[in-house]
């Protein structure tokens, strides 16, 4: 019997009966080819809806050609989506899940594509982050974009969907309609309040015609765009009120931010450490201002969170998107009180939205299977020979490896040197801006290995003798890496330290002038200045690269740019290090290769890359029928790597004979 009597209570929505208050809001799957929704997406969203999820609103649907934010959008507008929106629906109402479609037009926010199209909005107003100049639209352009959210409405109740959801918020075209900053006009669509709000009273007026009275419709809008010149709550309040006498709305879904300024796209996706469930109080406020259901969402995580938010009467339905990418049966292990079986998700943003920016289809660093599902889950159900897998190392590749392993009926033995599990894990869990996601990630692996049967050895040294006394039939070495030590003059000065000890030294002194080198662009640099500026240090970050954080997902890398500069951290880039000489610094331009010594520095961090540890590798490489080399130890790269090639060893270990066979057609290689 659930404890959560409010988040598993049923809703009506407009005419949608919801058989739970847990929503998986509208996000990019990259799983459409040209335009439509393939099986891949298909299954990624069985799993959510088997999980027990009520309502999933579906990807954005360009409402028009000229909305196609990436050559990978939904093709809303297409007639061929009909067919793939039955598929859709048939599929998740077998569980009782219903299905909305988001319409959507990103007027000036134009995110890639084949051919850059041209953007239409209101006026030409840039959009600063993607140096987007758009060109204002026509009256005939507005009239054709206003009958394409008609038609791409009318498409999806013909498809069997049950609602939809005009995509009002993050600064794309209807806000940019009803923003006065972004929207000059002189005509019937600009200038005041009501004419600058005309284009989506027309648009809702439009869906209603095309769809009829029995379906559900509402929208989605920022309630705060979090910019210096965007729109407000005071603003949003207002928009809503109006709305609410104008027009026929079922929902409004509450989220924050705006896509054309990079502090305001943060709020797009939160990345962890922001805040849990921190839109729940806007919430509150639109629902007293329309007296309208309301949806909330942005890192909401926590099923017991959730059900507060629903009890107190801040929302009527809670977004835990990112909650059912990492453990798409959170809503059933909460329904059932099983808290302890739920993975949560870790902020860490690089396989889900990380993937959508690179034009791959999404995934979870902390669950491979995501976006999988079609090729994996038929894999991992399947009941292999009880063979014995040794696992050697505990970071998240061989706990990844040894958890899949298990699923698949093995016999597993999970042993590293360290007397705790984690591997590197264990470094980021004390830096700044890191240490929720490390501790999410280990929380979710000390779950999952203490459901298992994986025998977990800690403590221990794995040798060559020590593995042909275990004869085991499949070994997955997953032994990571270490620091790499360039060797340059001075490097043994003992104001050097690496990375992965910086924060476990007891002797800063703030007022100390320390320099991090970055080879990377990724984290641990960042967080090694961050964690000395905080201990009161004069900083100076040095990195390699075109800017800082380079490799890190512009969501997070916006918040470690506001860290960087409210704690003073001098920013250097496309520079490394040179070395010490008569105790100065080296620093070296990689584009004029001038050098430059930089004098009375007390702390000398090196993030300059790791090296893999592959000696244990190849002394037992040929130790049994299967041997695999996961993670850092074959190459160092992100824990995404570790996680996916841990699941992947342990899918083929059957398929020994063939592993590095191109011609194989049974080895998952995704």
């Amino acid at each position: 019997m659930t404890q959560l009597k409010n988040l598993f209570t049923k809703v009506m929505i407009g005419n949608t009966e919801l058989k739970n208050r847990i929503l998986s809001t509208a996000h990019q799957t990259n799983h459409v080819t040209d335009g439509i929704p393939t099986k891949d997406m298909i299954a990624y969203h069985e799993a959510r809806a088997k999980g027990g999820i009520g309502l999933i609103v579906l990807e954005a649907a360009a409402v028009h050609p000229s909305g196609m934010l990436t050559t990978n959008t939904v093709a809303g507008f297409d007639r061929r989506i009909v067919e793939a929106y039955s598929k859709l629906s048939e599929t998740m109402h077998q569980y009782g899940t219903k299905v909305f479609s988001q319409l959507f037009h990103g007027g000036r926010e134009v995110v890639s594509s084949d051919y850059r199209n041209a953007a239409l909005a209101p006026s030409s107003v840039p959009s600063l982050r993607f140096s987007t100049m758009p060109r204002p639209m026509s009256l005939e352009e507005i009239e054709e974009v206003i009958e394409g959210f008609a038609v791409s409405a009318k498409l999806a109740k013909e498809g069997g969907l049950d609602g939809v959801e005009i995509c009002c918020s993050h600064g794309y075209l209807p806000s940019q309609f009803w923003a006065s900053h972004t929207n000059l006009r002189t005509d019937e669509y600009g200038g005041s309040f009501e004419n600058r709000m005309r284009f989506i009273v027309e648009v809702i007026e439009r869906v209603w015609n095309a769809v009829g009275d029995d379906f559900t419709v509402g929208i989605r809008m920022s309630a705060d765009e979090m910019t210096m010149d965007g729109t407000t709550m005071k603003d949003a309040v207002q928009i809503v009120e109006y709305l609410a006498d104008k027009s026929r709305l079922d929902f409004v879904n509450v989220t924050a931010g705006d896509s054309s300024t990079y502090a305001g796209s943060t709020h797009i996706v939160p990345p962890s450490p922001m805040k849990h469930a921190y839109l729940s109080a806007h919430g509150f406020k639109i629902r007293m201002a329309g007296a309208i259901p309301v949806f909330v969402g942005s890192r909401i995580v926590d099923p017991v969170e959730a059900e507060q938010i629903i009890a107190t009467g801040k929302a009527d339905m809670v977004g835990m998107t990112r909650a059912t990418i990492v453990d798409p049966d959170m809503p059933n292990k909460a329904l059932k009180g099983e808290f302890h079986l739920i993975d949560a998700c870790i902020g860490c943003l690089q396989a889900c939205i990380g993937h959508y920016h690179k034009g791959l289809p999404i995934s979870c660093i902390q669950n491979p299977q995501a976006g999988k599902e079609a090729q994996i889950l038929p894999l991992l159900q399947k009941k292999n020979d009880k063979k014995s897998v040794l696992v050697i190392g505990a970071g998240p590749g061989g706990m990844e490896a040894a958890v899949a392993a298990d699923t698949q009926g093995y016999d597993v033995t999970l042993i590293d040197q360290s007397d705790r599990i984690g591997g590197l894990l264990q470094t980021m869990r004390k830096a700044p801006m890191r240490h929720e996601m490390a501790e999410s990630m280990l929380d979710n692996y000390s779950k999952q290995l203490a459901v298992s049967n994986v025998n977990v050895k800690l403590g221990q040294k794995v040798t060559r003798e020590e593995v042909i006394a275990l004869a085991p039939d499949a070994i997955i070495c997953a032994v990571g890496s270490r620091s790499y030590i360039p060797q340059v003059e001075g490097i043994n000065d003992p104001r050097v330290i690496m990375v992965d000890k910086i924060f476990n030294k007891t002797d800063i002194m703030a007022g100390q002038n320390a320099i991090v080198f970055d080879f990377g662009g990724d984290w641990p640099g960042i967080e090694a200045a961050i964690h000395l500026a905080e201990k009161g240090c004069k900083v100076t970050l040095v990195t390699t690269r075109l800017h800082v954080g380079e490799e890190i997902h512009q969501y997070l890398r916006n918040e470690y740019m506001k860290k960087l500069y409210q704690l003073n951290i001098t920013m250097k880039a496309h520079h490394d290090f040179g070395g010490i000489i008569n105790g100065n610094v080296v620093v070296r331009n990689l584009f004029t290769h001038k050098r430059e010594e930089m004098e009375n520095h007390k702390i000398i961090v090196l993030s300059v890359g790791r090296v893999p540890n592959t000696e244990l590798y190849e002394e037992i490489k040929n130790l049994a029928p299967t041997v695999s080399q996961i993670g850092d130890c074959l190459a160092p790269r992100t824990i995404e790597e570790a996680t996916l090639e841990g699941l992947l060893a342990a899918v083929n270990i059957e398929d020994n004979s063939s592993r590095y066979s191109d011609s194989s057609s049974d080895y998952v290689q995704v």
